[in-house]
């Protein structure tokens, strides 16, 4: 019999840990009036798999250890931590057994008080639901609504490019229209840019800057009609476009004014970068409009060093973690860019045609802060002996040092074009990769994986695409190889829950902090590049890799989509500890104590954590036959 003082003890613990503590006062004063406190000494078994579970456990004080089926780590459990309602939930028997590891104290709710409970309270269900895809899923779509702020203000961060500046005339021209007269009328309206309708239908545009550089500086008689000068088929966005995505694609391509289509390609505005500047209260375009005007690698730095702030800002405006890293890429792309073309300006024209590419996160526009550089150069057949050229030596220097100057650190893994290994023409490339594929070595599959997400940033395109191409056809039929990288990618040693503030390790070894990179974003990065190697899809990106995966049918559909949520959740924590940081005047990491993290964050860490390991395991099976 639990005695009124014990029961207002196990009232004030329960109310202050979720999902107890939204529950009203009489749903929670039920739920006490179940409960029984039981106490078990260290070293003691709580459950033995196969028992008939009664209870839903909740820790009071001490500690507890899961192991499935009696041998296989699942879970250290402490503090408000809960554990036994999925068997009350299949109605089917224990399948963990769970041993004191310290004296212990549980409060343990009687089954048919906590079924009614879950039955009666939709948010008490999804708190313990049993599927963890599930429960992350809606924790992403929760963090972003609440980071995403009021819907009042036109959807904040996340609403349609359409929603801003609808008050606003369009200003449009015919492509008859003379240039003289086209300048006067911008003038009039006080427009930079003009768009060119036939009818309603959007066929070009022309800016300030065209009439200076394509009619003034020529001399061209302004008689002539708009279609001699205008940009034909600029690029636009639909209305229904995200504010975020049109930042992307403004940032990608250096433009300043976006003009806006209805689904028929009807024009309906025209968006500057200040009506995006206003929504989201970020410099986020202004870096990359300064780092391509950059004359000098100082100025490309002093640009860059502005990154941090925006990307602290995006985060606070509730831009998701896809959209903030496509942004941070899209500027890592633009110094590679920028700095390449200030060395080429200085050492004269390349003596012969090549690629500059990157590889690992920039390659997957999934860029964080804090990167270091992953590069290298490729040139046509029958130039192998260019990479000895004093003009590229020359060149990978000025790059490297460049990026380094502009927060973009030396790879410590030598990585980079300054390194003659990755400045080799395509046969080059051909045969390295050709010998990794058709001779698997653990350890060379370990230190090569990050090469087959190669893209190119600047120069030859065909040359990348070729290599590629040949590439991933011959990775996709050879068997061993794709065994080899599915081994590798299983080494992952994958956080299997939290303890107390320690990270549990899946060899119960436990660490000071979490890495959210190696053991969390990494694996699923591994896992779509074997599928997309197994596929021969030629996407780089993350979540497009696992989309074609999941239509492809070598991922199960469900599978696909349940790790992007598991990467974009990681990611999102990732991006949320490095705003912090910057804030702090700390250098961004993937690095955080688990202490740091809410419960929140480290009840659905564990969930990525499980369908992480999850589906290591499937992949494993699927191609190295379950051997490591």
């Amino acid at each position: 019999m639990t005695s009124d003082s014990e029961l207002g003890e196990i009232h004030a613990f329960l109310a202050a840990h979720p999902p107890f503590s939204r529950l009203s006062a009489q749903a929670l004063g039920s739920l006490v009036r179940h409960t029984e406190v039981s106490y078990y000494r260290r070293g003691s078994t709580v459950t033995t798999a196969g028992d008939d579970n009664r209870f839903l456990s909740v820790v009071r004080s001490g500690a507890v250890e899961l192991k499935l089926g009696g041998t296989d780590l699942n879970a250290r459990l402490g503090e408000g931590e809960s554990f036994g309602y999925p068997s009350l939930i299949r109605g089917g028997p224990a399948q963990n057994e769970v041993i004191a590891l310290e004296d212990t104290l549980l409060y343990r709710v009687e089954k048919q008080a906590f079924l009614d409970q879950r039955r009666a309270d939709s948010d008490f269900r999804a708190f313990f639901d049993t599927d963890e895809a599930g429960r992350l899923r809606r924790a992403l779509e929760g963090s972003r609504r609440m980071a995403a702020g009021d819907a009042s203000e036109a959807l904040g961060a996340h609403g349609p490019i359409g929603s801003l500046n609808r008050r606003r005339e369009v200003v449009t021209a015919p492509p008859a229209m003379p240039i003289a007269e086209a300048a006067k009328l911008m003038a009039e309206h006080d427009v930079s840019t003009l768009p060119i309708a036939d009818g309603d239908m959007l066929v070009g545009i022309v800016t300030d800057k065209d009439l200076r550089r394509r009619v003034l500086a020529p001399g061209i008689d302004t008689a002539l009609p708009l279609s001699e000068i205008m940009t034909e088929h600029p690029i636009t966005a639909v209305e229904d476009t995200p504010v975020l995505t049109a930042l992307v694609m403004m940032a990608e391509r250096h433009i300043h004014h976006l003009p806006v289509t209805d689904t028929s390609g009807a024009l309906v505005s025209v968006i500057s970068s200040n009506d995006i500047l206003a929504r989201l209260g970020s410099n986020s375009l202004l870096i990359a409009k300064e780092i391509s005007s950059a004359s000098s690698d100082i100025e490309v730095a002093r640009a860059c060093s502005l990154l941090p702030g925006a990307v602290t800002g995006l985060v606070s405006a509730g831009v998701d973690a896809d959209h903030v890293s496509r942004y941070v890429s899209t500027i890592g792309e633009s110094a590679h860019r920028r700095i390449l073309r200030l060395a080429e300006e200085e050492l004269g024209p390349p003596p012969v045609p090549y690629a500059l590419v990157c590889f690992g996160s920039l390659a997957r526009a999934e860029q964080a802060l804090g990167s270091d550089q992953d590069n290298g150069f490729i040139f046509p057949e029958g130039h192998q002996k260019a990479g000895r050229l004093p003009y590229f030596e020359q060149m990978a220097k000025r790059l490297t040092d460049g990026l380094d100057g502009a927060g973009y650190r030396y790879c410590p893994g030598e990585i980079m074009a300054t390194n003659r290994l990755y400045r080799q023409s395509v046969p080059q490339w051909e045969m390295r990769f050709f010998q990794w594929i058709g001779q698997p070595d653990p350890d060379a599959i370990l230190q090569s994986t990050i090469f087959f997400d190669m893209r190119c940033l600047a120069g030859d395109h065909s040359l990348v695409d070729e290599l590629r191409r040949d590439v991933f056809a011959a990775a996709s039929v050879n068997k061993i190889f794709l065994s080899f990288v599915a081994r590798a990618a299983a080494t992952t040693r994958v956080p299997l829950g939290f303890f107390r503030n320690f990270l549990l390790q899946d060899d119960a070894k436990e660490g000071q902090v979490l890495d959210l990179k190696t053991q969390a974003i990494a694996p699923i990065v591994d896992i779509a590049r074997l599928h997309a190697l197994a596929n021969a899809t030629p996407a780089t990106n993350t979540l497009e890799r696992l989309r074609a995966a999941g239509d492809a049918g070598s991922l199960d559909a469900d599978a696909a989509r349940d790790l992007a949520a598991a990467f974009e959740f990681v990611r999102d924590v990732r991006l949320r500890h490095q705003a912090q940081q910057v804030e702090a005047g700390e250098a961004p990491t993937n690095k955080l104590p688990p202490a740091s993290l809410s419960r929140f964050d480290r009840e659905h860490l564990r969930d990525a954590f499980k369908m992480i390991r999850d589906q290591l395991d499937k992949a494993r099976s699927k191609y190295a036959g379950g051997v490591t």
